[in-house]
């Protein structure tokens, strides 16, 4: 009895944590089933958001040959058009987008591939008949022809509000819980998602889908304020790393979505409303512990904390509300950073804007990529969607192993996107045929490249930001590396009108950016790279380290220095316990054997041992 009551008591005391530790890291330790709870509950909040953000590709698909008929002034309605004799892309545009006075001939075709010379009228349509069977934003809005950019515009004004969101919510985190935030961020994009697709004018369209932009930015923002808020140590950077896959999975699931819908508007609805679930899971979502603390609510910082240590069977000190106060009060002392102090020189500027180009060329190929899958064709769109959504889970997982077990994540990362760039000129030897499903698998893979590519470059670069400056400035620089990507994504969709010039002319530019983005990464892994990770060096022969570990046990030994009976004599006094890295293993200095004092080496060999594992 009396040694089980001693051992409770060690055990009180050693859970007690020193001065100047975290309290609020010590109770709720790195990862357990209460932070897991919220983790994924704000994990989930991701879906819908990419769901929205990558709608355009089913509300506004390109119109397909024979869904949309060009009616000029000129027209007359008993005379009807040509039977396509040539299936090219130039002609469905020409005969779309304008009406040429020969066309109205019935032998038309076959004079354009004769003797056309270029010197046909040209009358621009009066009037444009849609005969789709899906009624898109294309259909309703008109968005053809000279209006096609404004396809562009609608994505562009999504960027905008997402960047309008991510500094809204730096202002709005000052004073709103995150929590609170988050659930603000739900509400209005169930309100503004629904009235983006029920709206019938295209200005009121792009300006709620931009409000709406805004909305899901302040939740995910909160959810990640928070996720950072109860992880720490290895388990964060999985957190941050593998938020990103959720992104992938809506991505997959929005193709399975979009069939059971005929009408753009239908599907905007039906996204939005998906958020109603998470509303009601939004009372197991936690709050942020040191938010609360930071402004002065310990009592619910208290709260929080011990249902933390209930969930995860964690000791929790006797004095533990007067810790806390006296950390609200340190957090509370805690001067305010401003953003011009990432540029004091501490983090050389050439280096700082070195991360912001390539966070600016990044969310442009994540998001470019997205929209440009719509001009592979509407007939495989459901396949080529899903599909980059698995090439991006795959690119998340070999980011997430270039952070965890390499030295050199930012060059390995950069040498699979400066790869990737490269190899996707090789669209341009595929040889000109007509847009059927063997032509879209071949210019799929190499969509597929860059995506894959570019997600485990997003993955490193999510991670691996906050360490180029002081752990204070790390909110910061996130906040300007972000919202300087987002400035870039508000231009980027204009992109995808270059299409008129070619069709391979995008992901020629896209690839071009891709490898000049992952130079710069490059440049980078000459000043960061991860030093508690071992450089692996050469494995050793079976006799080598036979060789090498009897001279070890040599001068360990006090009971004999012949070593040719070592396996039985000397590994009698030798503990068993004690091992070397292969490192110790490959430096030994073989001109100076002398005999040791056992207890002493031993200790040192052990204690090599432990800090080699720790490392």
């Amino acid at each position: 009895m009396m040694k089980a009551n001693d051992a409770i008591c060690k055990r009180r005391r050693s859970s007690a944590p020193p001065p100047g530790v975290d309290i609020v890291q010590h109770i709720n330790g790195n990862f357990g089933r209460w932070q897991l709870r919220t983790i994924l509950l704000i994990f989930l909040c991701k879906i819908p958001t990419a769901w929205f953000m990558a709608c355009i590709i089913y509300t506004a698909p390109y119109p397909q040959r024979g869904e949309l008929v060009c009616r000029s002034a000129s027209w007359n309605a008993s005379e009807s058009l040509p039977s396509e004799s040539r299936n090219t892309d130039r002609l469905f545009s020409v005969q779309v987008c304008n009406a040429y006075a020969q066309s109205l001939s019935h032998n038309f075709v076959q004079r354009y591939g004769t003797s056309w010379n270029g010197t046909q009228q040209v009358m621009p349509c009066e009037r444009v008949e849609h005969h789709a069977e899906y009624k898109s934003l294309i259909v309703d809005f008109d968005l053809i022809c000279s209006r096609r950019v404004l396809v562009a515009v609608t994505q562009s004004f999504h960027a905008l509000g997402a960047l309008i969101g991510g500094l809204l919510a730096y202002q709005a985190l000052q004073h709103i819980s995150p929590r609170r935030l988050m659930l603000l961020g739900m509400l209005g994009q169930i309100f503004c998602g629904n009235l983006t697709g029920l709206v019938d004018t295209y200005q009121l369209h792009i300006y709620f889908r931009c409000l709406t932009s805004v909305c899901c930015t302040l939740m995910y923002t909160a959810g990640h304020f928070i996720l950072m808020d109860i992880t720490s140590g290895k388990a964060r950077i999985l957190v941050v790393t593998l938020s990103e896959l959720f992104w992938s999975i809506g991505l997959v699931l929005l193709p399975a979505i979009s069939i059971y819908f005929d009408n753009w508007s239908h599907l905007y609805v039906a996204i939005s409303s998906s958020l109603i679930v998470l509303v009601w899971l939004h009372r197991w979502i936690s709050d942020a512990p040191r938010w609360l603390l930071r402004h002065q609510r310990v009592e619910q910082a208290l709260r929080l904390l011990l249902e933390s240590a209930t969930h995860n069977n964690r000791m929790v000190p006797l004095t533990l509300d007067v810790r806390l106060t006296i950390y609200a009060s340190e957090l509370k002392a805690q001067q305010r950073i401003g953003y011009c102090q990432i540029w004091d020189k501490e983090t050389k500027r050439r280096q700082l804007i070195y991360i912001h180009l390539i966070w600016g060329c990044a969310q442009v190929l994540y998001n470019i990529i997205l929209l440009m899958i719509r001009s592979l064709g509407e007939a495989q769109v459901h396949v080529n969607t899903a599909a980059l959504g698995f090439a991006e889970m795959v690119g998340l997982f070999v980011g997430l192993y270039f952070i965890l077990y390499t030295r050199r994540y930012w060059r390995w990362a950069g040498n699979l996107m400066i790869v990737a760039g490269l190899c996707t000129y090789l669209v341009w030897l595929l040889p000109e045929t007509d847009r059927n499903s063997r032509r879209v698998g071949l210019e799929l893979i190499f969509w597929m490249l860059l995506k894959f590519a570019n997600a485990a470059s997003i993955a490193v670069l999510t991670t691996c930001t906050g360490e180029m400056v002081s752990p204070e400035k790390r909110v910061l620089l996130m906040l300007s590396v972000v919202s300087f990507g987002r400035i870039c994504l508000v231009f980027s969709p204009l992109l995808s009108t270059l299409t008129v010039v070619h069709r391979l002319l995008p992901i020629s530019i896209i690839a071009t950016v891709g490898w000049v983005y992952g130079l710069f990464m490059r440049l980078l892994n000459r000043y960061y790279w991860n030093t508690e990770q071992l450089q692996v060096g050469q494995v050793p022969t079976p006799n080598t380290y036979r060789r090498n570990s009897a001279v070890i046990m040599r001068r360990c030994s006090t009971a004999s220095s012949d070593v040719s009976n070592y396996s039985n004599e000397l590994l009698h006094n030798f503990e068993q316990t004690v091992a070397v890295s292969i490192a110790d293993l490959w430096h030994i200095n073989f001109d100076t054997i002398h005999e040791c004092d056992s207890t002493n080496e031993i200790s040192d060999v052990a204690s090599k041992s432990q800090s080699t594992q720790t490392i």
